[in-house]
């Protein structure tokens, strides 16, 4: 199987994450999405990331369907699948998966100069609350949030493209809050492994299993 990625995508992130958990075979296919790269527009007329090549030559895009594939297809113990009738972890899904997308939406907006535009001012201002909210689970003795399941997985990921391309959204506090419930996450050894610096230097992923 071959995965388009790209070294700053979280949704990418998340899927090399998965994969990287259930073990599956695969080979990575770096690419400039913003580029409309020939390779990628032929399996994705979109020229989004990411998007898993089956080994039967298949296209699948959109990270969640991608992680669905590849948590049903190469089931582990390392991490568990979220039940779809656990209406508390399936929120939890929800939301890290919206708030990845809207943090990257804001990114991308800022990065063609529409830091005013109405969806850039209305994502920032849920990020900040969405922040917030997790903040006070956290700080809750009996919080139950950071569990080894794929919920977990895709905030972790998220809240760390947040404290990437949005820091100065938060303040000290929310920032060193943030840090040090990731410092508690089951998956922390894995997304240190597949750090921003290391995926910067496009790796195979042999490399990154050893």
């Amino acid at each position: 199987m071959k995965l388009y990625l790209n070294d700053t995508s979280p949704f990418s992130r998340a899927v090399l994450a998965t994969a990287y958990l259930c073990n599956a075979p695969l080979e990575l296919e770096w690419v400039d999405p913003w580029q409309t790269p020939q390779a990628l527009v032929t399996i994705n007329p979109f020229s989004t990331i990411p998007v898993l090549e089956t080994s039967d030559g298949i296209a699948l895009t959109e990270s969640l369907m991608i992680c669905e594939f590849l948590l049903q297809t190469y089931p582990t113990t390392t991490l568990t699948i979220t039940k779809a009738n656990d209406a508390k972890r399936m929120s939890l899904l929800g939301m890290s998966k919206t708030l990845m997308e809207v943090a990257f939406r804001c990114a991308a907006l800022s990065r063609f100069g529409a830091e005013q535009n109405v969806l850039t001012v209305r994502g920032k201002e849920g990020i900040q609350k969405s922040v917030q909210s997790l903040i006070e689970q956290l700080n809750n003795t009996t919080h139950d949030l950071l569990q080894p399941d794929f919920s977990t997985l895709y905030l972790h990921v998220a809240l760390d493209y947040v404290l990437f391309r949005h820091a100065s959204l938060l303040s000290t506090r929310e920032i060193d809050t943030l840090s040090t419930a990731l410092q508690h996450s089951p998956f922390k050894e894995t997304l240190a492994t597949l750090s921003l610096d290391s995926l910067s230097n496009k790796p195979n992923y042999c490399e990154l299993c050893q």
